[in-house]
C-alpha cells in the first residue's frame, strides 16, 4: 500500500492522518467512503410487506415411538427448542371422525389428540393452521366432516384450544387422488367447494381457506392450477402449492430463485382467473425443504451449512416475492428441524440436535438469537458473485448468504436511508462435516461478532465466510 504521508504534507494534514491512526487503534469508528460498496440496502424503497403469516413449519404427527411436540420422554424438549425459533405458523395435518379429532397424516389416521396439538402450537406462541384430511387419507374429505373439525375448535368459544381460523382442503391431490374428485367431488370427497361452503356456515368468525397444495410448482403442473383456479377461485383465500428444491443435491443452492419465480407466475394467473379478489388472496409455499426424499447420497446437502444456506436463500426470495414459507417439517428425519434420537438416517442416536435447517429459520426469526424480521422487505443488491442480500424495514435487519464453496466475501455496505448509528451481526457458521453433530457449527447457535458498532457515511463492512450467512441489524 502506498504511505498517504509525503514530507511537504501541510500540519493540518499530518495531525489529520495522526488522529485517524489513533482511532483505529483504540477501536474507533473507521469510515469506509473510499471503498466502493458491493451491496446496497435502501430501507426507503419498501417492496412487499410481511406479516405474522410470513414463515412457518409444520409439526408432523409421526412420532413413531419417540418424541414430538406433545408424544415421548422428550417433548419438553421439543417444545423449548421450537419456541425458541419465536412466534411461526405451524400447518398440522387434522380431520374429524366419530367425534374424534385426531392425526390426518398420510397412513396414520387415529387418535383423539388435535386438542393436545393446538394447545401446545399456541403454547409455543404459535398460529395454528389445519390441513383437513379425509377418512382413509389426505383429500377423501366429506362436507360434513370438516363443518364439525372447525365447530370442534371454533364452538364455545374455542374450549378445544380454540378458536382456529385458518384451514388448507386436502393435501397434494395431484399426487394419486385425482385433480377431478378433488375439485368436483368424487372418489370419496364432496368437492371443494362444497366442503368450503360447509365448513364458512360452521364458523361465525370468518375463516381463511387455502388450496389447492399441489406437489410442486413446475411447468407441468400448471394446467392442474388453472384447472383449479377456473373452477374454485371463489372458494380459496390463500393459494397454497409445495415445493422441494429442484432435484440437484449441490446446484439445488443455486436455484431457490425458483420459489420467487413460482409466485410470480401464481400472482399472474390470480390475476388472470379471480377478477376483484385478486388483490387480496394469498400465496403460501405450503411445504419446502432442500429435497422431498432423503437417502446417503444426500447426506452432504441435509446435514451441512447448504442446508443453512437453502433454507435462509429460499424465505428471502419467498418474502422478497410476497408470499409466505413454511419448511416442512419439526420431526421429519433428515427433512426435519431437530434430529429425531433414532439413530436412523445417519442422525445421532439418542440426541435432538438442532439441524441447518432450524438455525435456516432463525436467520429469519431472530428467535432467542438476534432480531426478527421487519414489517417490509425492502430493495437490497448485490454486486458479488454467490452473495445474496435481503432486507427489511422498519426493524432495519439484513441478511447475507453466501453460497460459494470457496471463498470468503468481504461485503462493503451502502446503507441508504440510515447514513449513521451502530449496527450489530451474527455468524452463522459454516460446518461442512456432516457426521460432526457434536461441535459442528451447522448445528449450533450464531455467534455475535459485531455489537452495537458505530458507523457513518451510510457504510457498514462485514466478512461473509463461503457457505454461511451473517445476519446484520442496524439502529
Amino acid at each position: 500500500m502506498h504511505s498517504q504521508f509525503r514530507r511537504s504534507a501541510p500540519p493540518s494534514f499530518r495531525l489529520a492522518a495522526i488522529l485517524a491512526g489513533a482511532l483505529a487503534l483504540i477501536g474507533g469508528p473507521r469510515l469506509h467512503a473510499a471503498e466502493a460498496a458491493n451491496v446496497v440496502v435502501d430501507f426507503t424503497a419498501h417492496r412487499q410487506p410481511t406479516s405474522a403469516y410470513s414463515l412457518g413449519s409444520t409439526v408432523s404427527t409421526f412420532a413413531d415411538g419417540g418424541s414430538n411436540l406433545i408424544k415421548g420422554p422428550n417433548q419438553a424438549l421439543w417444545q423449548r427448542y421450537l419456541g425458541e425459533l419465536g412466534p411461526l405458523v405451524w400447518r398440522i395435518p387434522l380431520y374429524h371422525h366419530d367425534g374424534q379429532v385426531g392425526s390426518a397424516a398420510g397412513g396414520v389416521h387415529g387418535g383423539n389428540e388435535g386438542e393436545a396439538y393446538v394447545r401446545a402450537i399456541k403454547g409455543i406462541g404459535g398460529i395454528p393452521m389445519i390441513a383437513v384430511g379425509g377418512s382413509s387419507n389426505d383429500n377423501d374429505i366429506r362436507a360434513g366432516d370438516a363443518a364439525a373439525l372447525v365447530r370442534y375448535f371454533n364452538d364455545n368459544g374455542g374450549s378445544h384450544g380454540g378458536p382456529v381460523d385458518d384451514y388448507i382442503i386436502g393435501n397434494e391431490p395431484d399426487n394419486g387422488f385425482g385433480m377431478d374428485p378433488y375439485i368436483h367431488g368424487g372418489n370419496g370427497s364432496d368437492g371443494f367447494h362444497a366442503i368450503a361452503v360447509a365448513m364458512r356456515g360452521a364458523s361465525a368468525r370468518p375463516l381463511s381457506i387455502a388450496g389447492p397444495s399441489l406437489v410442486t410448482w413446475a411447468d407441468y403442473k400448471f394446467g392442474d392450477f388453472r384447472k383449479f383456479f377456473a373452477a374454485r377461485h371463489a372458494d380459496v383465500d390463500v393459494v397454497d402449492f409445495h415445493k422441494y428444491g429442484d432435484g440437484e443435491r449441490v446446484d439445488n443452492l443455486r436455484r431457490t430463485g425458483q420459489y420467487a419465480d413460482a409466485i410470480a407466475w401464481l400472482r399472474q394467473e390470480i390475476d388472470a382467473s379471480f377478477g376483484d379478489r385478486a388483490s387480496g388472496i394469498a400465496i403460501q409455499v405450503g411445504e419446502f425443504n432442500y429435497n422431498s426424499w432423503y437417502d446417503g447420497s444426500w447426506r452432504d446437502a441435509f446435514y451441512t451449512s447448504r442446508n443453512l444456506v437453502h433454507t435462509a436463500s429460499v424465505i428471502g426470495h419467498v418474502l422478497n416475492a410476497g408470499g409466505s414459507a413454511y419448511q416442512y417439517a419439526d420431526n421429519n428425519g433428515p427433512l426435519g428441524l431437530i434430529t429425531d434420537g433414532t439413530g436412523r438416517n445417519d442422525q445421532p442416536q439418542g440426541q435432538h440436535v438442532r439441524l441447518p435447517a432450524y438455525w435456516g429459520l432463525s436467520v429469519w426469526t431472530g428467535g432467542t438469537w438476534s432480531r426478527r424480521y421487519g414489517s417490509t422487505m425492502v430493495a437490497a443488491t448485490s454486486a458479488i458473485p454467490e452473495l445474496e442480500v435481503f432486507a427489511t424495514d422498519d426493524r432495519k435487519k439484513i441478511v447475507l448468504v453466501n453460497k460459494s464453496d470457496s471463498l470468503d466475501r468481504r461485503v462493503v455496505m451502502d446503507l441508504r436511508g440510515q447514513a449513521s448509528g451502530v449496527y450489530s451481526a451474527w455468524r452463522h457458521g459454516r460446518g461442512m462435516n456432516p457426521a460432526d453433530f457434536a461441535a459442528g457449527a451447522q448445528f449450533r447457535a450464531p455467534t455475535r461478532i459485531a455489537n452495537a458498532v458505530a458507523f457513518a457515511q451510510g457504510r457498514v463492512v462485514v466478512q461473509v465466510p463461503w457457505m454461511s450467512v451473517v445476519v446484520v441489524t442496524v439502529d
